[in-house]
């Protein structure tokens, strides 16, 4: 498993200039958040409508507002997920479901590879939020799909 860890505090000020304030569920946070003139202009993840549709049912995923999504597809023998954001409802109140999450991404990537003989990279971002600390931090995370298991560890040990 290769991760990093890094504050992001930049979100904050990002959320302040598209007024966005709702954080309590997980969200898509747009790959172009940062150079974004207006919320119409966000671009997610092709793989935002699968995951979207994996994890209906059994956690509420949803993307940063309710414009209408941009899709950008990347062709790869790789999986690039994308920006996910934990609250920190989710980090205090309901820390199991981390490990929902985890399971259901996995499960998920594990079918996309099913059958292919060669280990497969995947590479996503987690973003935690901490309303205390009123801070962001990004997990960049790259590996195989072994390792997502590993990162609900992470996760833990930065929310203590």
């Amino acid at each position: 498993m290769n991760y990093e860890i890094k504050e992001y505090n930049e979100l904050t000020d990002l959320f302040n200039k598209f007024q966005i304030v709702e954080t309590a569920s997980l969200l898509f946070i747009p790959e172009n958040i940062e150079n974004a003139e207006n919320t119409k202009d966000f671009i997610y993840y092709e793989t935002t409508t699968d995951l979207r549709k994996v994890f209906e049912g059994k956690q509420q995923i949803d993307y940063l507002t309710k414009d209408k999504p941009l899709l950008r597809t990347r062709k790869s023998a790789d999986w690039f997920g994308p920006t996910i954001l934990i609250g920190a409802t989710i980090l205090t109140e309901n820390p199991h479901l981390i490990e929902v999450t985890f399971d259901i991404l996995s499960s998920y990537l594990y079918d996309i590879f099913k059958g292919t003989t060669k280990d497969k990279k995947v590479k996503f971002d987690i973003i935690l939020e901490d309303k205390k600390k009123k801070q962001f931090q990004k997990i960049n995370y790259e590996g195989n799909v072994e390792g997502i298991k590993e990162l609900e560890k992470v996760i833990n040990k930065l929310k203590k």
